[in-house]
Protein backbone atom coordinates (compact mmCIF):
# COMPACT_ATOMS: atom_id res chain seq x y z
CA UNK A 1 0.00 0.00 0.00
CA UNK A 2 1.30 3.58 -0.75
CA UNK A 3 -0.19 6.67 1.38
CA UNK A 4 0.14 10.13 0.76
CA UNK A 5 -0.22 13.21 3.16
CA UNK A 6 -0.51 16.65 2.23
CA UNK A 7 0.00 20.04 4.11
CA UNK A 8 -2.09 22.01 2.06
CA UNK A 9 -1.86 25.82 2.25
CA UNK A 10 -3.03 28.74 0.23
CA UNK A 11 0.36 28.95 -1.05
CA UNK A 12 2.21 26.59 -3.89
CA UNK A 13 5.36 27.23 -1.95
CA UNK A 14 4.37 25.88 1.60
CA UNK A 15 2.20 23.27 0.27
CA UNK A 16 3.97 20.05 1.10
CA UNK A 17 3.57 16.10 0.38
CA UNK A 18 5.04 12.58 1.47
CA UNK A 19 4.31 9.22 0.62
CA UNK A 20 4.83 6.43 2.79
CA UNK A 21 5.80 2.46 1.01
CA UNK A 22 4.14 -0.04 3.24
CA UNK A 23 5.89 -3.00 2.60
CA UNK A 24 4.83 -6.44 3.26
CA UNK A 25 6.59 -9.34 3.67
CA UNK A 26 9.05 -11.26 6.15
CA UNK A 27 10.58 -7.80 7.10
CA UNK A 28 7.48 -5.94 7.42
CA UNK A 29 8.52 -2.03 7.41
CA UNK A 30 7.02 1.64 5.90
CA UNK A 31 9.02 4.11 3.81
CA UNK A 32 9.12 7.38 4.18
CA UNK A 33 9.56 9.24 0.93
CA UNK A 34 11.42 12.49 0.67
CA UNK A 35 8.63 14.69 1.19
CA UNK A 36 8.39 18.24 -0.88
CA UNK A 37 7.19 21.40 -0.88
CA UNK A 38 6.14 23.79 -3.75
CA UNK A 39 3.24 21.45 -5.04
CA UNK A 40 0.23 22.65 -7.48
CA UNK A 41 -2.53 21.61 -7.67
CA UNK A 42 -2.03 19.92 -10.81
CA UNK A 43 0.91 18.02 -9.24
CA UNK A 44 -1.59 16.89 -5.87
CA UNK A 45 -3.90 15.82 -8.77
CA UNK A 46 -1.06 13.74 -9.65
CA UNK A 47 -0.63 12.22 -5.90
CA UNK A 48 -3.87 11.67 -5.18
CA UNK A 49 -4.41 9.47 -8.33
CA UNK A 50 -0.70 7.37 -7.12
CA UNK A 51 -1.99 6.43 -3.50
CA UNK A 52 -4.50 4.35 -2.29
CA UNK A 53 -5.22 6.48 0.65
CA UNK A 54 -4.89 10.43 1.07
CA UNK A 55 -4.54 12.72 4.29
CA UNK A 56 -5.20 16.18 3.82
CA UNK A 57 -4.69 18.38 6.29
CA UNK A 58 -7.12 21.29 5.42
CA UNK A 59 -10.61 22.36 6.00
CA UNK A 60 -13.35 20.48 3.39
CA UNK A 61 -15.89 22.39 4.03
CA UNK A 62 -17.57 25.56 6.01
CA UNK A 63 -19.79 25.53 9.25
CA UNK A 64 -23.71 24.96 7.50
CA UNK A 65 -24.83 28.11 9.79
CA UNK A 66 -21.99 30.28 7.89
CA UNK A 67 -23.15 29.06 5.10
CA UNK A 68 -26.78 29.45 4.88
CA UNK A 69 -26.43 32.91 6.78
CA UNK A 70 -24.24 34.13 4.04
CA UNK A 71 -26.77 32.83 1.27
CA UNK A 72 -29.41 34.71 3.03
CA UNK A 73 -27.95 37.90 3.29
CA UNK A 74 -27.02 37.39 -0.68
CA UNK A 75 -30.44 36.68 -1.70
CA UNK A 76 -32.52 39.12 0.16
CA UNK A 77 -29.99 40.68 2.85
CA UNK A 78 -31.12 38.84 6.02
CA UNK A 79 -28.79 38.13 8.33
CA UNK A 80 -29.92 35.65 11.11
CA UNK A 81 -28.25 35.80 14.56
CA UNK A 82 -25.52 33.19 15.63
CA UNK A 83 -25.30 31.09 18.10
CA UNK A 84 -22.39 30.41 20.23
CA UNK A 85 -19.39 29.40 18.07
CA UNK A 86 -22.07 28.14 15.03
CA UNK A 87 -20.36 30.74 12.81
CA UNK A 88 -16.38 29.88 13.36
CA UNK A 89 -16.92 26.07 13.96
CA UNK A 90 -18.12 23.29 12.58
CA UNK A 91 -19.32 19.93 14.22
CA UNK A 92 -16.00 17.62 13.76
CA UNK A 93 -14.27 21.23 15.06
CA UNK A 94 -16.02 20.85 18.37
CA UNK A 95 -15.71 17.09 18.30
CA UNK A 96 -11.98 17.01 17.72
CA UNK A 97 -11.92 19.37 20.71
CA UNK A 98 -14.12 17.36 23.06
CA UNK A 99 -12.45 13.93 22.20
CA UNK A 100 -9.27 15.14 22.34
CA UNK A 101 -9.89 16.76 26.11
CA UNK A 102 -11.83 13.20 27.14
CA UNK A 103 -9.04 10.90 26.17
CA UNK A 104 -5.88 13.10 26.70
CA UNK A 105 -7.05 15.83 29.31
CA UNK A 106 -5.69 18.70 26.78
CA UNK A 107 -7.09 21.61 25.32
CA UNK A 108 -7.19 21.81 21.62
CA UNK A 109 -9.32 24.19 19.16
CA UNK A 110 -8.48 23.70 15.16
CA UNK A 111 -8.40 26.87 13.59
CA UNK A 112 -11.62 28.07 11.99
CA UNK A 113 -12.42 27.40 8.52
CA UNK A 114 -14.33 30.50 8.33
CA UNK A 115 -12.64 33.49 10.72
CA UNK A 116 -8.97 32.35 10.58
CA UNK A 117 -6.64 32.50 7.72
CA UNK A 118 -7.19 28.62 7.15
CA UNK A 119 -10.07 29.61 5.19
CA UNK A 120 -8.03 30.42 2.34
CA UNK A 121 -6.93 26.82 2.51
CA UNK A 122 -10.28 25.77 2.44
CA UNK A 123 -10.55 27.46 -0.60
CA UNK A 124 -7.87 25.96 -2.57
CA UNK A 125 -9.10 22.73 -1.54
CA UNK A 126 -12.31 23.22 -3.13
CA UNK A 127 -11.02 23.79 -5.77
CA UNK A 128 -8.66 20.89 -5.40
CA UNK A 129 -11.45 18.40 -5.41
CA UNK A 130 -12.73 20.66 -8.59
CA UNK A 131 -9.64 19.35 -10.16
CA UNK A 132 -9.93 15.81 -9.20
CA UNK A 133 -13.34 15.68 -10.65
CA UNK A 134 -12.01 17.03 -13.98
CA UNK A 135 -9.32 14.04 -13.89
CA UNK A 136 -11.06 10.96 -12.21
CA UNK A 137 -15.01 12.33 -12.54
CA UNK A 138 -15.05 11.90 -8.77
CA UNK A 139 -15.42 14.49 -5.81
CA UNK A 140 -13.83 12.75 -2.71
CA UNK A 141 -16.49 12.82 -0.33
CA UNK A 142 -16.27 15.07 2.56
CA UNK A 143 -16.61 13.06 5.27
CA UNK A 144 -13.82 10.76 4.01
CA UNK A 145 -15.61 7.85 2.89
CA UNK A 146 -13.45 7.93 -0.50
CA UNK A 147 -10.23 7.13 0.70
CA UNK A 148 -9.41 10.69 0.71
CA UNK A 149 -9.56 11.94 4.57
CA UNK A 150 -8.98 15.73 6.20
CA UNK A 151 -6.84 15.14 9.16
CA UNK A 152 -5.40 17.41 12.08
CA UNK A 153 -1.69 16.66 12.80
CA UNK A 154 -1.65 18.20 16.22
CA UNK A 155 -4.83 16.47 17.22
CA UNK A 156 -3.04 13.10 16.15
CA UNK A 157 0.05 13.78 17.66
CA UNK A 158 -2.24 14.10 21.11
CA UNK A 159 -3.93 11.04 20.85
CA UNK A 160 -0.35 9.10 20.07
CA UNK A 161 0.66 10.55 23.08
CA UNK A 162 3.77 12.07 21.56
CA UNK A 163 4.60 15.31 22.57
CA UNK A 164 4.53 18.17 19.89
CA UNK A 165 5.11 21.05 21.90
CA UNK A 166 6.82 24.09 19.39
CA UNK A 167 7.70 21.58 16.50
CA UNK A 168 6.25 24.19 14.47
CA UNK A 169 8.67 26.70 15.36
CA UNK A 170 12.02 24.89 16.03
CA UNK A 171 14.07 22.78 14.24
CA UNK A 172 15.41 21.19 17.82
CA UNK A 173 11.87 20.46 18.68
CA UNK A 174 11.01 18.64 15.42
CA UNK A 175 14.58 16.32 16.01
CA UNK A 176 12.83 15.58 19.38
CA UNK A 177 9.44 14.78 17.90
CA UNK A 178 10.94 12.73 15.04
CA UNK A 179 13.03 10.56 17.67
CA UNK A 180 9.73 9.82 20.05
CA UNK A 181 8.06 8.67 16.75
CA UNK A 182 10.49 6.65 15.55
CA UNK A 183 10.95 4.99 19.21
CA UNK A 184 6.96 4.50 18.75
CA UNK A 185 7.52 3.09 15.66
CA UNK A 186 10.57 1.20 15.25
CA UNK A 187 9.37 0.16 11.87
CA UNK A 188 9.74 3.16 10.14
CA UNK A 189 12.72 3.93 7.74
CA UNK A 190 12.90 6.73 5.73
CA UNK A 191 14.55 7.64 2.08
CA UNK A 192 17.45 9.20 1.94
CA UNK A 193 17.03 13.18 3.28
CA UNK A 194 13.95 12.11 4.14
CA UNK A 195 14.35 12.71 7.84
CA UNK A 196 16.67 15.61 7.51
CA UNK A 197 13.71 17.45 5.56
CA UNK A 198 11.23 16.78 8.15
CA UNK A 199 13.78 18.22 10.49
CA UNK A 200 14.16 21.70 8.55
CA UNK A 201 10.46 22.11 7.43
CA UNK A 202 7.91 21.69 10.11
CA UNK A 203 5.66 21.32 6.60
CA UNK A 204 7.47 18.56 5.35
CA UNK A 205 6.86 17.09 8.86
CA UNK A 206 2.96 17.39 9.08
CA UNK A 207 2.83 15.87 5.57
CA UNK A 208 4.61 12.42 7.17
CA UNK A 209 1.89 12.69 9.73
CA UNK A 210 -0.66 13.22 7.51
CA UNK A 211 0.52 10.20 5.58
CA UNK A 212 0.71 7.88 8.53
CA UNK A 213 -2.84 8.84 9.59
CA UNK A 214 -4.05 7.92 6.19
CA UNK A 215 -2.56 4.46 6.95
CA UNK A 216 -4.80 4.50 10.31
CA UNK A 217 -8.15 5.34 8.16
CA UNK A 218 -7.14 2.66 6.06
CA UNK A 219 -7.08 0.30 8.63
CA UNK A 220 -9.83 1.40 10.56
CA UNK A 221 -8.04 3.28 13.03
CA UNK A 222 -9.15 6.37 12.68
CA UNK A 223 -12.80 7.81 13.99
CA UNK A 224 -15.20 8.59 10.97
CA UNK A 225 -18.66 10.42 11.70
CA UNK A 226 -21.12 8.79 13.72
CA UNK A 227 -24.57 8.31 12.02
CA UNK A 228 -26.06 11.37 13.61
CA UNK A 229 -23.42 13.41 11.88
CA UNK A 230 -22.81 11.63 9.03
CA UNK A 231 -25.28 14.07 6.26
CA UNK A 232 -23.48 17.16 7.83
CA UNK A 233 -20.18 15.71 7.77
CA UNK A 234 -20.97 15.22 4.08
CA UNK A 235 -21.47 19.07 3.62
CA UNK A 236 -18.47 20.73 6.48
CA UNK A 237 -16.10 17.48 6.16
CA UNK A 238 -14.87 15.41 9.18
CA UNK A 239 -11.78 15.49 10.58
CA UNK A 240 -10.58 11.96 10.92
CA UNK A 241 -8.87 10.86 14.48
CA UNK A 242 -6.81 8.05 15.19
CA UNK A 243 -7.38 6.06 17.79
CA UNK A 244 -5.91 6.85 20.91
CA UNK A 245 -2.26 5.02 21.57
CA UNK A 246 -2.83 3.24 18.21
CA UNK A 247 0.49 4.63 15.99
CA UNK A 248 2.23 0.74 16.59
CA UNK A 249 -0.64 -0.54 14.88
CA UNK A 250 -0.28 0.25 11.86
CA UNK A 251 1.87 -2.24 10.64
CA UNK A 252 -1.45 -4.29 11.89
CA UNK A 253 -1.62 -6.12 9.34
CA UNK A 254 2.02 -7.35 8.74
CA UNK A 255 2.26 -8.61 12.01
CA UNK A 256 -1.08 -11.21 11.89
Amino acid sequence: MRTAGVDLSASEDRTAAATIEWEAGSDYRARVGEPSLGHSDEALVELLAGAEWVAIDAPFGWPQPMVAAVHAYAADGRWPTPGKQSFRLRRTDLHVHDHVLAETGEKLWPLSPSTDRISLTAWRLAGLREAAFARSHIRFDRAGGDRVVEVYPAAALALWGLARERYKASAKAREELLTAIEAAAPWLDWEPDAREHCVESDDALDAVLCALIARAAALGLTEPPPPEDRELARAEGWIHLPRKGSLDELLRDGRE
